[in-house]
């Protein structure tokens, strides 16, 4: 929800009911993006604003040309805060020109990390705890950007789509006619390939399913996707070991689980 009085900015989150009243000076030409959770972007006079839901002041500012779908991404992400006693998550990442991404902390208003790139960047997403980047160039050469290591690795080639599976940190990706998932995006040369016919069309996740639909052409087909799987990473980021490891303790041993496995040795020995 929207609206303005002659002084300040009301934005509403239906599903959650909080609203957000804010001092504002508007010039009529605002565009509004509520594509990321929890937030709303406010783009004006070349300059984007980011509001919390429920917060009655604007958290971050940034100054981008690019506005277009999945070239700028912002995440609040609280889960880790409550599970280790940390300060929340809450970052944007977002194109300073077509070849470089930047990074940045809302809380401090400081840059993180700026990505430098040889070629056109047509796509970018962050996960939902905010702590790893997904880009693709013009050439479809897909990038995953670790922010705390400031690592940046190749993870495809061709990649003709890619998204992070909603609400875990599995991702989908598209090549040629190999749909490709990273199940544990720590390893990330471990990599479970169906053959497909067709372009990925969209990730589907409800009710203990995880769906990727493919338009063959003449029909929409889905493939599922290994619920306990995708259930495992996101329990390891954002619900902690012991739910990791009783998700994990009645699979069969696959490459897919031993991955699994020495991702909660590692998270366990650094805590």
């Amino acid at each position: 929800m929207v609206a303005m009085t002659q002084s300040t900015l009301l934005l509403g989150d239906l599903e959650s009911c909080k609203l957000s009243e804010l001092p504002w000076r508007g010039s009529g030409n605002e565009k509004f993006d509520f594509s990321n959770p929890n937030i709303c972007m406010v783009f004006n006079a070349g300059e984007l604003s980011i509001v919390e839901y429920g917060i009655n002041e604007v958290i971050g500012t940034c100054r981008t040309e690019n506005m277009g779908p999945n070239m700028i991404s912002a995440r609040l992400n609280y889960s880790e805060q409550e599970l280790r006693g940390g300060q929340p998550t809450k970052i944007i990442a977002y194109l300073l020109d077509s070849l470089t991404i930047c990074i940045q902390d809302l809380r401090f208003n400081q840059i993180q990390a700026t990505v430098n790139h040889d070629s056109k960047i047509d796509y970018l997403e962050l996960n939902p705890g905010g702590n790893k980047l997904l880009f693709r160039d013009k050439r479809r050469q897909l990038h995953l950007y670790n922010i705390k290591e400031q690592k940046k690795q190749t993870l495809l080639n061709y990649c003709k789509y890619v998204s992070w599976v909603p609400n875990s940190d599995v991702v989908v990706a598209q090549n040629r006619n190999n749909l490709c998932v990273w199940y544990s995006i720590e390893e990330a040369d471990k990599v479970t390939m169906y053959q497909i016919k067709g372009d990925v069309e969209s990730i589907e996740r409800n009710e203990g399913k995880t769906e990727v639909l493919v338009d063959d052409g003449a029909n929409t087909v889905s493939y599922n996707l290994d619920e306990a799987l995708i259930e495992f990473g996101a329990a390891l980021e954002y619900k902690g070991l012991d739910r990791a490891v009783e998700i994990l303790d009645p699979l069969e041993l696959t490459p897919e689980t031993e991955a699994n496995w020495k991702t909660v040795a590692k998270m366990a020995l650094e805590q």
